[in-house]
């Protein structure tokens, strides 16, 4: 069954050791985590772990989990290259699942590609320092188990809220920055996730902390998803804040398919073109659906209008609240003096995004894919998305339609319809 797993960073951000806390704050086994967090302490070589404990403490009142470590760190910097060839090897020992190597390393992958953007180094030149520590190994590695154990690192869509911040400056290797530093606002910003300044004077989100909502593939939501709560977890920092919680919130649940059909109103904007080109109605195919615009769905078919001439007509689906700016492209890209409009409620079923491992021709991919159910919670679909089939395509030397087929017949294996 699909779960959904709602990070709240609102408050005071997010950093690994917290978003991992948190896990453990949820039920993850803390002795496994630990026992093999020491198995990979030999990698990362000048440094040792002292010791290492999950605690109960409090936080403002508020109980919470928070990591105890004592580190001895004799290497301050490493090559880029050379910690993603570690924690490669760190996943390895550790035993992860492909799902959770991926997570390692993709997560890892988001810092690497941000530093490089900053200093403006390829990465086989990129030195870290503060990021290739084996603190973040720690976090990582401890966070992919931890994911494990509670069955999170499949049929899970993540989501994450707003995103503090902080404020004032941090003083790291390269000097004394603002907060965010740089990596962590590259990275929101790549994730197109809204942050939230404060509410304190301090660095309360880190780079690992957003590399992770990189590795989970987090969704942006303003509000928390239509949940049935089963676990609820709270990661503590090691920052003390007059008057607020330094505290990551985790919320682990099921869908509520009571409510999977569900209805809404859309608006439907059509227009008629005529005398225009293919290459204008093909740009104006990939403007319209561009994430950015909220274009549901579009269409153009062929007609005969007056006097027999040949016409195109667009058909947009869109939500009341960003029809202008869509009809604003429309008159612009088509030169049209008039659109149609009218209101449409219709009856839905809401999706749900997974990530799921497939392997083909001894190849490893992760595909996302979207799940509908109906009211009773079964799946009635799933379907791939189309640029997960073109890059596996690309990779394993297939067409697009002989790996949907494949990807198709991997899913149905996978059993999702019977769950």
């Amino acid at each position: 069954m699909t779960k959904i797993a709602v990070v709240d960073a609102q408050v005071c951000g997010i950093s690994g050791d917290m978003f991992l806390c948190a896990l453990v704050d949820c039920g993850a086994d803390k002795n496994k985590i630990i026992r093999k967090i020491k198995l990979i302490e030999k990698q990362f070589n000048g440094s040792t772990i002292k010791s290492l404990d999950f605690i109960t403490s409090e936080s403002n009142g508020i109980k919470a989990t928070k990591l105890m470590i004592d580190l001895e760190e004799k290497i301050a910097e490493r090559k880029a290259l050379e910690m993603l060839r570690i924690l490669a090897r760190c996943c390895e020992i550790a035993k992860l699942n492909e799902r959770g190597k991926y997570f390692v390393i993709e997560s890892m992958k988001a810092i690497i590609r941000v530093e490089s953007i900053i200093h403006n180094k390829d990465p086989r030149d990129l030195h870290l320092h503060e990021s290739a520590s084996i603190d973040t190994g720690i976090d990582l590695i401890g966070t992919a188990i931890a994911l494990d154990d509670l069955d999170l690192l499949n049929n899970t869509v993540f989501y994450v809220t707003k995103v503090a911040v902080g404020g004032g400056f941090t003083k790291f290797s390269h000097g004394i920055v603002p907060n965010p530093t740089n990596a962590v606002l590259e990275m929101l910003k790549d994730l197109k996730i809204p942050i939230i300044g404060g509410p304190v004077n301090s660095e309360v989100t880190t780079p690992t902390g957003v590399a992770i909502l990189f590795g989970l593939n987090a969704k942006k939501t303003l509000f928390y998803p239509d949940i049935s709560v089963n676990q609820i977890g709270y990661g503590s920092g090691l920052k003390k804040f007059d008057g607020v919680p330094n505290l990551l919130r985790v919320c682990i649940g099921t869908p509520n398919y009571d409510v999977s059909i569900s209805k809404d109103t859309v608006s439907i904007l059509e227009t008629n073109i005529d005398d225009t080109t293919g290459e204008i109605l093909g740009n104006l195919m990939e403007k319209l659906s561009s994430s950015d615009l909220g274009v549901k769905d579009v269409t153009i078919t062929n007609g005969l209008t007056k006097k027999n001439r040949p016409v195109h007509i667009l058909k947009v689906i869109c939500s009341e609240q960003t029809e202008k700016k869509i009809v604003s492209t429309i008159f612009e890209e088509t030169g049209t003096l008039g659109i149609r409009r009218t209101n449409n409620e219709r009856y839905r079923l809401n999706r749900y995004n997974i990530i799921l491992p497939i392997n083909i021709n001894n190849k490893n991919f992760v595909i996302n894919a979207k799940v509908s159910k109906d009211a009773l919670g079964n799946v009635v679909r799933v379907k791939p998305e189309s640029e997960s089939i073109k890059y596996i395509a690309q990779k394993s030397n297939n067409s697009y339609r002989k790996t949907l087929e494949i990807v198709n017949n991997l899913i149905f294996q996978k059993k999702l319809y019977s769950k």
